[in-house]
């Protein structure tokens, strides 16, 4: 059922056995799968059913490091449904690969690997109407089978990939999971009202209440066995943070672990790929893009031998259509291949080539409070965005990695990746995938929850979402994150009835 906190007299306190914060990919589908499981939760979700300046203002943040604008604008929502509302639906699994600790790569490594997740991305891709877990790349399977490859098939150093895509009626989960959310008797999700702290009990190891506010001035309490936070890498630190009167220095902060290891996937565009032949018919995956996203990866074992953070470069945008002139570009074909039997006024063909990278988990990209307040009296978070030299090095590396495969194909040209990998220069832009900041580890001292994302030094508080993660890989992230919700469900599911027995 759904309740308005507007509408709910002040000073009321909900009771359940499980509370969770947030009603976007993880805080839904956690929520859901508990109900289904028997027990009683209540959501409590910071905006309404729609959109609203007034909600999306909270969200507010103070920039520094390589932080820009564009990090964090738009990026977000703060309604029910979260930032499924503006999704796009592109996803991938993280491999094997990625949840395995890397020599170069510092602080990486999960608690947990792929195969403990193999059962819930199964489940997750039920829940988003996917036919299956990973769609591997297949051009034959649209009928493209005969057309070139662009890059070729026996290339090792990068891998084709296709993403999937979550169908439209599927695609806003607050949407697509409203009417279950109003029926299930044992859900309440209580709109419109923000936590602005957590408190402990005396002893400082379990949670006894959250304090929600109102915009209407109303204070609303809630209690249960257990707690989940599932408001985002950027809130969920914030929240914790801020949560320090009793304990000085903020919750589960310990080891000054919250709110560090901030990562995003830097972006930019790359290119254009120039094919050297305008007048070759369309390659296979040009025409795959017409139905996702299709792109290229460097490959594991090319990690590997040249020590590379993850990298993926997709053609857009995806479609078709008139092409700008590009200066120079009838020289560089003529270069490139001057036996071609197009005609050599024939206007030069490209793609535009966007890549995002993974970026290593770094202590000193954090979030911190700002010194100012937001409308309730609650501290602003401060983003300070902390991209290594390493990082950006990795990802021109990587790029030069996929020139040379086009290079090698004969088909085209792309330029290598242009950054400046001055400590003080912005980039053009994270990918929308905030992670980190509440990262899982099984010792304490290397993260600030567990493999259940359970909060090491609270018996009953847990966070959910892409904190968790301790790198982030190369892939989307949230389906990643509705597999770790359903996997928390099961946890937190077989706890209760173990507190109970």
């Amino acid at each position: 059922m759904i309740t308005n906190g507007l509408d709910v007299e002040d000073g009321k306190t909900f009771e359940a056995d499980i509370c969770v914060v947030g009603a976007g990919a993880a805080g839904l589908t956690l929520a859901l799968e508990l109900a289904q499981q028997g027990l009683e939760v209540v959501v409590v979700e910071s905006g309404g059913l729609q959109w609203s300046k007034r909600s999306h203002q909270l969200l507010d943040v103070e920039l520094s490091g390589r932080s820009t604008k564009s990090l964090v604008e738009h990026t977000r929502e703060r309604f029910f449904g979260g930032t499924t509302n503006h999704w796009g639906g592109s996803i991938r699994t993280l491999s094997a690969f990625e949840f395995e600790p890397h020599s170069w790569v510092p602080n990486s490594g999960w608690p947990i690997t792929r195969s403990d997740l193999n059962p819930y991305y199964i489940r997750a891709a039920r829940l988003l109407g996917l036919p299956e877990v990973d769609r591997p790349y297949d051009a034959a399977a649209l009928g493209f089978g005969d057309r070139p490859r662009l890059i070729s098939d026996t290339e090792t150093v990068v891998e084709a990939q296709q993403w999937g895509t979550v169908p439209d009626e599927y695609l806003r989960i607050g949407q697509a999971r409203l009417e279950e959310t109003r029926k299930n008797t044992l859900l309440r999700c209580v709109l419109n009202t923000t936590i602005t702290e957590v408190h402990p009990d005396e002893s400082r190891q379990r949670i006894a209440s959250l304090e929600g506010r109102t915009f209407g001035g109303k204070t609303l309490h809630f209690r249960a066995r257990d707690f989940v936070l599932c408001t985002g890498a950027i809130e969920n630190p914030r929240l914790l943070l801020a949560s320090d009167t009793v304990v000085p220095g903020g919750l589960g902060n310990e080891y000054d672990l919250v709110g560090r290891y901030f990562m995003d996937h830097p972006s930019a565009m790359m290119g254009p790929l120039l094919l050297t032949d305008p007048a070759a018919g369309l390659f296979q995956e040009e025409l795959l893009a017409d139905s996702g996203l299709v792109g290229w990866a460097t490959s594991a074992a090319t990690r590997t031998e040249f020590q590379l953070q993850g990298f993926m470069a997709i053609q857009w945008p995806k479609m078709r259509g008139v092409q700008k002139p590009l200066t120079h570009a009838h020289g560089i074909r003529d270069l490139v291949h001057p036996n071609a039997e197009s005609t050599p006024d024939a206007p030069p063909r490209y793609l535009n080539v966007a890549v995002n990278w993974e970026q290593s988990p770094n202590p000193l990209s954090r979030v911190t409070l700002s010194k100012q307040l937001d409308v309730f009296g609650t501290p602003k978070p401060d983003l300070h965005w902390a991209v290594t030299a390493a990082d950006i090095s990795s990802a021109i590396r990587s790029s030069e990695l996929l020139c040379l495969a086009v290079a090698r194909s004969g088909h085209g040209r792309l330029r290598r990746l242009e950054l400046d990998d001055s400590p003080t220069a912005s980039l053009t832009s994270g990918g929308g995938h905030q992670m980190g900041t509440t990262r899982m580890a099984d010792d304490p001292q290397n993260g600030v929850t567990d493999a259940n994302g359970r909060v090491h030094s609270l018996e009953n508080l847990f966070i959910g979402g892409s904190s968790l993660f301790p790198t982030g890989g190369w892939q989307n992230p949230t389906f990643t994150i509705i597999a770790l919700a359903l996997r928390q469900a099961d946890y937190l599911a077989s706890r209760a009835l173990t507190t109970t027995s």
